[in-house]
């Protein structure tokens, strides 16, 4: 039996979550450009959501979700900024913003939370769109 060692396994992991992470972004991404693009394009949609009230409310639920993926990219480049200074500047490593950057990056909690109102907030905006233009709507 061949054993791998931990630093190998370590990396693989990492590499395994990487690759989820870009793809949640992916699809992030696409939700939080699609939909307003869809409603901005399609004269429609707009129509029959400002005529259902829900026009506002869409919107914003769509920009709810794309500003909370914002700001968790800009907590997480700012992080992780820090953390590459104080690689190249040792004087930083003992500043209290590197060790809040250090900090931060080790908030898992953070993600999953920004991650789970994007999923609501654009859950909610697609279940409203759902209701409006389904075969009941």
């Amino acid at each position: 039996m061949v054993e791998k060692d931990e630093d190998s396994e370590d990396k693989e992991a990492f590499a395994a979550y990487f690759e989820y992470n870009k793809v949640l972004r992916t699809w992030f991404v696409a939700f939080g450009v699609g939909g307003p693009a869809l409603i901005l394009v399609n004269g429609d949609v707009a129509t029959a959501l400002h005529q259902e009230q829900s026009l506002r409310l869409v919107a914003i639920l769509f920009l709810a979700g794309a500003a909370s993926q914002v700001i968790g990219s800009l907590i997480n480049k700012i992080s992780n900024w820090y953390i590459y200074k104080g690689t190249i500047d040792s004087s930083i490593l003992q500043t209290r913003r590197h060790r809040f950057a250090e900090w931060l990056i080790e908030q898992f909690w953070i993600d999953i939370g920004i991650d789970l109102v994007t999923i609501v907030t654009f859950g909610l905006a697609v279940w409203k769109m759902i209701v409006i233009f389904g075969p009941a709507g």
